[in-house]
């Protein structure tokens, strides 16, 4: 086993759980592959790290969690495997369909990037924790995806693009690819009509349903449409239920919504048990989350949003007077692409974080107010102060969050922490 950090968290619980490893706690270069036979890298760790030429040449193989279990799920658990990714969206949508399929009196269980392991799950059931459920459905990021062969799932799908990582990928064409891999195999495949860039992952194949936001035209597509001034889901001719009876807003979650029943319709055919299991779905934290309200100005907490366009998503589904919380670790990626919603939406702009200054000259073309703070606590006086008696301050970062704090979810709950703070003043 190996870890770059000698004071790594967990490394001393490794030592007393598993007294007969090897550890190697140095440079990786350093270390003499010859010692294994086989690699299985953290999603964290850029396989550019591994000197892949030299180990494809002593012919190592290098595979993920997710490729160990699919190959036990294969040979023993016969479990369904529904396989979700795409740069925003993939926990809502993952847990909708978890939650789907368990209304309609299946176990499914959400498993992957979204916080539950596939090997720890797969240490539970093993070891009589958890019954083996019926459906594992996956959130794969595309870290996951580039150590991952074994691409016989039940269904996938491929849910949006947009940039992100380009820290890690030469480029944004390398991170589409590495997510479009999800699509080489022989699953029942779910497209979004309305991204031009995610269905032509597909190549020549078929897609087994699709989802947008326009009327479906047959059977195997989902969207919506206008019936007596209510917007309705709906699944070719037949109206499955009114947006407004959602508990979750905005455009993006029509679509997750949707991309969601399409999914889990592969798997089951969905009647009305799993539709008000939609329904009745409520927001992940840290996902356009409302974490206050303060003389009528809610207080939006989407830290999830770690790249432009969750961010875009997000406040195209605000309405009313907006001011962005912005700013973190870019990554890479360009700004730009948020100055039009900017210019229309945002009333100023409060920028924190170690690329506030690029992001800056980014958006500054927007002709937003743009304002720059040091903290949390500053960002939420700052923004506080720039509404009246009404409107929305929106914390969606675009960017990830390492530079000022543990994760995105602590720079959601400081924002919250903060919001509530203040609301006592």
């Amino acid at each position: 086993m190996w870890d770059g950090d000698r004071n790594a968290i967990g490394i001393s619980s490794i030592i007393d759980e598993l007294p007969d490893a090897k550890l190697f706690l140095e440079d990786l270069s350093k270390f003499d592959f010859e010692q294994v036979d086989v690699i299985i890298p953290s999603p964290g760790i850029p396989l550019a790290d591994l000197r892949l030429e030299n180990l494809n040449e002593r012919r190592k193989p290098i595979v993920g969690d997710v490729e160990i279990f699919m190959f036990e799920n294969k040979e023993r658990m016969h479990a369904h495997t529904v396989a979700v990714t795409g740069t925003n969206g993939k926990s809502t949508v993952v847990k909708m369909v978890e939650a789907i399929l368990n209304g309609q009196g299946k176990d499914a269980i959400a498993v992957g990037n979204i916080g539950v392991p596939v090997l720890d799950i797969l240490y539970a059931i093993e070891h009589g924790e958890r019954a083996q459920p019926d459906v594992f459905v996956i959130e794969l990021s595309s870290f996951q995806i580039e150590t991952l062969y074994a691409m016989d799932f039940s269904v996938t799908s491929v849910l949006n693009l947009s940039e992100d990582h380009l820290d890690r990928y030469p480029s944004y064409s390398d991170y589409k690819q590495t997510k479009g891999r999800l699509f080489h195999g022989e699953s029942r495949k779910i497209v979004n009509r309305d991204d031009a860039q995610a269905r032509a992952l597909l190549s020549h194949d078929l897609a087994a349903g699709s989802f947008g936001l326009a009327v479906p035209q047959s059977d195997s597509e989902w969207g919506t449409r206008e019936v007596m001034g209510e917007r309705m889901l709906c699944r070719g001719d037949v109206d499955i239920c009114p947006v407004s009876g959602l508990s979750v807003s905005g455009q993006h979650n029509v679509l997750n919504a949707l991309a969601a029943l399409a999914i889990a319709n592969q798997v089951v055919d969905i009647d009305e048990k799993g539709i008000r299991a939609l329904e009745l779905y409520e927001p992940l934290n840290h996902r356009m989350q409302i974490v206050g309200n303060i003389r009528g100005i809610t207080f939006l907490n989407d830290s999830k949003a770690t790249n432009v366009g969750a961010t875009l998503a997000a406040i195209t589904g605000v309405s009313g007077p907006c001011v962005l919380i912005l700013g973190g670790e870019s990554k890479g990626q360009n700004f730009t692409e948020l100055n039009q919603v900017l210019s229309k939406k945002v009333l100023c702009v409060v920028l924190m974080g170690r690329d506030a200054g690029l992001i800056h000259e980014m958006i500054s073309a927007s002709g937003v107010s743009i304002v720059g703070v040091s903290d949390m606590r500053e960002a939420v006086k700052v923004s506080l102060n720039m509404l009246g008696e009404r409107g929305v301050v929106l914390l969606s970062p675009g960017c990830a969050s390492f530079d000022m704090f543990e994760n995105y979810a602590h720079r959601g709950e400081t924002f919250a922490r903060e919001v509530n703070r203040m609301s006592l003043s």
